[in-house]
């Protein structure tokens, strides 16, 4: 892959997500995995997950390198007609963690994946969607001069 390290790590996360189906052995099937778009996002079909970047600190080591901590959220979006919203919200978070704890370095990019908290959307009754909001946090270093060279 060609791009900046950060880059890489958010191309990593949504092929990661991708992957998420019953046939891969998963609980659920997500149906669309989307990077965060200013324009909207589709959300025609769910369960959809919607990847976009929160903060990011950094911090110069001694040369050459910089440790980056870059917070990422995955949001969650679910129709659910169900009696228990939740368990359809839990089945999937639990499949979500799975998925990306097994290769916490994000393809060699990262130094660390860490899944940091998972917040409901905030309930209001009869709202046609629900969701998680899921933060991760990702440690990973690249050389001072060059955020396309890992360190």
């Amino acid at each position: 892959m060609a791009g900046t390290i950060r880059e890489n790590i958010f191309l990593d996360i949504v092929s990661t997500l991708e992957d998420i189906s019953k046939d891969n052995g998963y609980n659920n099937d997500i149906e669309s995995v989307q990077r965060w778009r200013q324009k909207g996002n589709s959300l025609a079909k769910v369960p959809c997950i919607v990847v976009n970047a929160g903060p990011e600190d950094k911090k110069p080591e001694p040369n050459p390198l910089t440790t980056c901590e870059l917070s990422i959220f995955i949001d969650v979006w679910i129709r659910d007609d169900s009696d228990a919203t939740d368990s359809v919200l839990n089945s999937l978070f639990g499949d979500i963690e799975t998925a990306l704890t097994e290769d916490i370095t994000r393809g060699g990019y990262a130094v660390e994946t860490q899944i940091l908290s998972a917040i409901p959307f905030e309930s209001i009754e009869g709202q046609s969607y629900a969701g998680l909001i899921i933060e991760l946090k990702i440690i990973y270093r690249h050389e001072q001069t060059d955020p396309e060279t890992s360190g």
